[in-house]
């Protein structure tokens, strides 16, 4: 049987059949296979005294037995016994050696098939190259040496020839009937090189007239050379016909050669004393040509294979599986190889960066296989409307990207908007569902000098700003955009610098307790002290950070300064004031920020209780950052969700986490106070926060009257200019010091005072 991890192909043809055959007509298939075979053989050589030649039954056996399962090998075997006895006992011979001759016909393809699955797992075709001479080994060697002992001592007894004068040829006969039937059997898909049919025709053509006048009535010893004529016809078969090409060849010249050398014609029946001397001589050639040529057909086709193979690897490493388009890495080499070559006079390349809008809506409606199949036909749309020599890449989930070799500004647009034009396009999924999809197209025209990565940047760029303006837009980056994007380039250039420069520094924005006045906690903000610019906020350099992947080293350096802010604050007030540090759904899902809260805790010697962690609302939390909330809420952390109301806080977070608080975005404070249907909202989600049993938290305080509507409606926490604007860390200091509280008076006029002074 098949070793451990190791896989049959399936079979196909004449295999295919004999392994479905049911075990009667296998027995009656196989018995006439063998008979006709058999009989063939014996009526053609029988004018030579010492038997046949070729045995071409015992690679129909052995065959066979590899085809079908080793439980059904007994319909096989008792075939073979059944056909040998009936033609041996047909031919007159006695019954014991008919016996014998049955026996040896037997054990000859068990012996060698047993080894084949053993130890070269060979199940319904021939093994590659590499284990090609275990086939020989068994099959051609071993096998056949069994039969022709056990097949020698019969003939022996019917003939009185000595077993040494019989028993090779009876070797030979059968290890060349085997190379040239079994493969023919055996040959699956990987050996079946398809070629012309003319050459073919000329092969065969070709070698049957070489074999012909080799082995025709010529006269001299010379002639013992001339057999070799045939050998470039075995390479030609092995090489462009595989291992079927090399058996039908083999058997062609071994029944021309074989025949006329019984008659007594060709360069063996010249130089043998006896016509049985000729057919052993043409045996051990022909035996010697056709495994050498098999051996040839086998590596042939493990180079075809690992050629295939390897052509395979490098489709795979260059596209996109679900979609066949280029993929990240193609794309690069292609834009790359674009850049350098020259253009021609007024053109450029240029790129399409397409995005689908609202995929993941679409991908939560119709399912991921839906969503698959929505990506493939967009992929096929968008092949179809871009030129034939500009490459279509998918280089992330539902991101595309088009390069364009050698276009005008008139020529990018047209084609963008081809594309916008031909993806929106309603398109058809299983079950009739009908999605009409929308994307947005940034698209950018190389300058001289741009490299590459500033062409896809500027492309991307126009991107992300054609989506901030709507669905389905289509925006050609111009001078402004450029001007930015490049702006934005010196800002990620720079950011490394600023970490090690201690150019990022945090502030802290009061969070104020409504009911008393006094400062519950205070927010952490980052600024960036740039040497040119001067103090930039987060919104001007996140996206920068978020570009270079310095995300974690941003959270890990607030987290540090926060932490050791409220050291200073606890000596300088004598209470422990909550520090809240922003962390993305990004951070989170990467799993390490819990191994960074819990080191940084132990290093500022704080309490876990004394940080909170607000999750802020740009992406949406998966499985593994909800996990990371959960350990870190576990261990005291509190946490918050940040932007209720607003982007990915949707009302089905508010169950999956054991939120502490719940900080409403500061959107709803513009209309807070002015207009009814907003304090409405206000209080349904206080309500629902209220039933959760979380403590409510406003953003962006900016009037008087906000307060006390605030405190009507259930919410306990605020913070914003009118409260308090972000402080460094000392300035904080001294204001908890004083123990400032923040009172709204009768007169209407806030304003912040020492407790003292109430």
């Amino acid at each position: 049987m098949v070793g451990p991890g190791r896989s049959r192909a399936e079979p196909s043809g004449v295999a295919a059949r004999l392994s479905a055959a049911p075990g009667p007509v296998l027995l009656v298939t196989v018995a006439l296979g063998y008979l006709a075979l058999s009989q063939l053989v014996m009526w053609v050589n029988s004018p030579v005294a010492n038997g046949a030649s070729l045995w071409p039954a015992a690679g129909l056996t052995l065959a066979a037995l590899l085809v079908v399962p080793t439980v059904r090998w007994g319909w096989v075997l008792g075939a073979v016994m059944l056909a040998e006895l009936a033609g041996d006992l047909a031919w007159g011979y006695p019954v014991g050696a008919s016996v014998g001759w049955a026996l040896s016909n037997t054990l000859e393809p068990l012996v060698g098939a047993l080894l084949l699955r053993r130890f070269a797992a060979l199940g319904y075709e021939l093994p590659p190259a590499r284990r090609f001479l275990l086939f020989l080994a068994f099959a051609v060697v071993v096998g056949p040496l069994v039969g022709a002992s056990v097949g020698a001592a019969a003939s022996a007894v019917v003939s009185g020839y000595a077993i040494d004068e019989v028993w090779l040829q009876y070797f030979v006969g059968d290890a060349l009937g085997v190379l040239i039937v079994a493969p023919l059997l055996l040959a699956g898909r990987r050996d079946r090189a398809r070629r012309s049919l003319r050459e073919l025709a000329a092969l065969t053509v070709a070698s049957a007239l070489t074999t012909l006048a080799v082995f025709s009535d010529f006269g001299g010893t010379w002639m013992v050379t001339m057999p070799y004529l045939v050998i470039p016809f075995f390479a030609w078969a092995a090489l462009r016909f595989g291992t079927v090409g090399t058996a039908w060849m083999a058997l062609a010249v071994t029944v021309l050669a074989n025949a006329s050398t019984v008659a007594g014609f060709g360069p063996f029946a010249v130089a043998a004393d006896d016509p049985g001397e000729a057919v052993l001589l043409l045996q051990v050639f022909l035996a010697i040509t056709v495994s050498t040529a098999h051996l040839l057909a086998a590596v042939v086709s493990d180079l075809r294979d690992r050629r295939q193979m390897e052509s395979m690897l490098r489709h795979q490493a260059t596209h996109d599986v679900l979609t066949g388009l280029a993929n990240r890495l193609r794309l690069g080499d292609e834009l790359e190889a674009a850049c350098q070559e020259p253009a021609r006079p007024g053109t450029s390349p240029g790129l399409l960066v397409c995005d689908l809008d609202g995929f993941k809506a679409v991908n939560d409606r119709v399912g991921h296989r839906g969503g698959d199949a929505l990506l493939v036909q967009l992929a096929q749309r968008l092949t179809a409307s871009v030129r034939p020599d500009d490459l279509v890449a998918r280089i992330s989930g539902d991101e595309f990207v088009v390069l364009l070799r050698d276009v005008d500004e008139a020529g990018l647009t047209a084609v963008a908007r081809r594309v916008s034009e031909t993806v929106a396009d309603p398109v058809q999924l299983e079950g009739r569902r009908v999605v009409r999809p929308s994307v947005s197209v940034g698209a950018a025209l190389r300058q001289s000098g741009e490299s590459p990565e500033d062409l896809f940047r500027l492309a991307d760029a126009a991107l992300y700003e054609a989506k901030r303006r709507g669905r389905g837009r289509v925006l050609l980056a111009d001078e402004e955009l450029r001007g930015r994007a490049a702006a934005e380039l010196r800002t990620e250039d720079r950011l490394a610098a600023a970490f090690d420069e201690g150019q990022i520094v945090t502030y802290f924005q009061p969070i104020i307790d409504l009911a008393g006045g006094r400062v519950a906690a205070a927010e952490a903000i980052v600024r960036w002290r740039h040497p040119e610019l001067g103090m930039l906020d987060e919104e001007r350099f996140l996206p920068a950070v978020e570009a270079t992947g310095l995300g974690d080293k941003l959270f890990e350096t607030v987290l540090a300064q926060a932490l050791e802010a409220q050291v200073l604050w606890s000596a300088r007030s004598g209470r422990q004031v909550p520090v809240s540090v922003n962390v993305s759904a990004t951070q989170l899902a990467g799993g390490g920020v819990v191994t960074t809260v819990l080191r940084a805790l132990s290093e500022a010697a704080a309490p876990a209780e004394s940080l909170y962690l607000e999750v802020t609302k740009h992406t949406p939390l998966d499985d593994v950052g909800m996990a990371s909330l959960n350990q870190l809420h576990a261990l005291g952390v509190r946490v918050v969700l940040d932007g209720l109301g607003a982007g990915w806080s949707s009302m089905t977070q508010l169950t999956r986490s054991p939120w502490d608080h719940l900080k409403i975005d500061r959107s709803f404070m513009t209309d807070l106070g002015r207009e009814a249907p907003a304090a409405d909202v206000f209080r349904a989600m206080t309500a629902m926060a209220e039933a959760l049993g979380i403590r409510v938290a406003a953003d962006g305080v900016t009037r008087i009257g906000q307060i006390e509507l605030l405190s009507s409606l259930g919410c306990q926490l605020a913070q914003g200019p009118l409260l308090g604007r972000p402080e460094t860390a000392e300035d904080l200091a001294g204001l908890l010091a004083e123990d400032r509280l923040w009172v709204v008076p009768a007169t209407g006029e806030g304003g912040v005072v020492s407790a003292a002074e109430l």
